[in-house]
């Protein structure tokens, strides 16, 4: 029995102090391994950061329902102005179309409705003006936003008016009576839509700013798909006199639609000094500001040239590497939206844009980010798996590019539907000042 007791004893003393033992670490063989071989998690924000703005002479312009118009005095970024390539159809590729007997116009419209997205002082009236293309629009073409097509030297409108047609808001040019009054009256051209295009290629329409001064101006997003746009006809059957009130409807949409988006800017007049000398080689100052004009007009060069130093003398692996750019409020407008979101890519040894390896993978695209945080007014870009590739020798760091588009790999390209602009902190500017934040955990001695 003693012996029994005896042995409980011990083993109870056994079973304690291997207890606290575990407590010390010892089950994981921490406490053995040498101090500098622990894991550790280090978190930095010092990485050398530059940036500059670089003017884009033209992005590509599709052939999409939505398409701006107008003219803007940004007093930051100067003069931009919106027009519109368009060509129009028979309805419903209606064959062997015909008004009657003797149709007589009463009037004719260009009408395009207004869907809402804005930017400038809509209050400012601007003067629209409408031109008849001598060219068609092709299909084997891709056109960008500084394509022209050859257009008739004469106006065939009288000016326009945003009105209310059917409870929404829609522009609405008066066309020319001679021009519609011969649509209404050659049904050679009226057989099919083929032949009705070969006839009226189309329309080139613009707007002008008659007032001029900063902040004066707005340019709008028209919807050429919807039900009431197109070009719409009044007439009456001319050899009776109690025949009144009928209406065609030539449409924009359609198989057969082709639009684009012509766009000009104008930096000379009235962008902001800074603004200018960037686009004129001054790169320095783009350490107080950077500026992503609409449309596609800028984008910035972002330079990290020591982020490939990480591994230099150990192995690393990268949790996040975080670009955090900031809006400089102290230049906001309220009649210039901010851009719902950015995004962040790489260049290429020759300049050329490429997506980063985080905007692949839907996966590490949910990390990724580009959002615009309304809170801190700042957006966060995590490009870690991209800068694990450059540390580890598999990617060239060339540096990457800021552009105003969304951040999705499919929808990137596309800067021709973006009317928002932002102006962003540089590094020497203290109260928005960017950051290249990275979390890494090092591995000492695996390399």
């Amino acid at each position: 029995m003693n012996k029994l007791i005896l042995g409980i004893l011990i083993s109870g003393f056994i079973l304690f102090f291997s207890c606290k033992k575990q407590d010390d670490n010892s089950i994981l063989g921490l406490d053995i391994q040498p101090s500098n071989d622990l894991l550790g998690v280090t978190i930095t924000d010092s990485t050398s950061l530059f940036m500059h703005t670089q003017k884009v002479d033209y992005v590509r312009s599709y052939s999409d329902q939505y398409k701006f118009l107008g003219s803007t005095q940004d007093p930051i970024f100067g003069t931009t102005e919106a027009s519109i390539y368009t060509n129009f159809s028979i309805i419903n590729n209606l064959t062997n179309v015909s008004f009657g007997v003797n149709p007589v116009l009463d009037s004719a419209e260009l009408i395009i409705r207004f869907v809402g997205q804005f930017a400038g002082d809509t209050n400012t009236a601007l003067n629209f003006n409408v031109q008849l293309l001598n060219d068609k629009l092709s299909t084997d073409s891709l056109y960008h936003t500084n394509s022209t097509l050859s257009k008739s030297n004469s106006n065939i409108n009288f000016g326009g008016k945003i009105l209310v047609r059917s409870g929404v808001y829609c522009l609405v040019l008066p066309l020319d009576y001679n021009f519609a009054q011969y649509i209404l009256q050659t049904e050679a051209n009226l057989t099919n839509n083929t032949a009705f295009q070969n006839a009226y290629k189309g329309f080139y329409i613009s707007a002008k700013n008659p007032v001029g001064s900063a902040g004066s101006g707005s340019i709008r997003r028209f919807d050429l798909d919807d039900d009431l746009s197109g070009v719409k006809l009044y007439y009456h059957n001319g050899t009776s006199a109690s025949s009144k009130g009928q209406t065609a409807l030539f449409t924009f949409r359609g198989s057969d639609a082709l639009r684009f988006n012509h766009i000009e800017h104008n930096y000379t007049s009235g962008a902001t000094q800074n603004l200018y000398s960037q686009l004129n080689g001054d790169t320095i100052k783009g350490n107080t500001n950077v500026f992503l004009n609409s449309f596609g007009g800028t984008r910035v060069r972002v330079y990290l040239p020591t982020i490939q130093n990480f591994a230099d003398s150990v192995n690393v692996s990268i949790n996040r590497a975080e670009l955090i750019v900031k809006m400089d409020d102290s230049n906001i407008n309220t009649y210039y939206g901010v851009p719902a979101d950015l995004a962040l890519i790489a260049c290429a040894s020759d300049g050329t844009e490429l997506l980063v390896i985080d905007q692949l993978e839907a996966s590490d695209f949910v990390k990724y980010g580009g959002n615009y945080d309304a809170t801190n007014k700042q957006y966060v870009f995590n490009i870690a798996r991209q800068m694990q590739q450059i540390i580890t020798k598999k990617l060239v760091n060339y540096g990457f590019y800021l552009v105003n588009a969304t951040p999705s790999r499919s929808t990137v390209i596309r800067r021709d539907n973006r009317s928002e602009r932002i102006i962003i902190g540089g590094k020497n500017n203290t109260a928005f000042k960017p950051y290249f934040k990275v979390t890494y955990v090092k591995y000492p001695f695996d390399k």
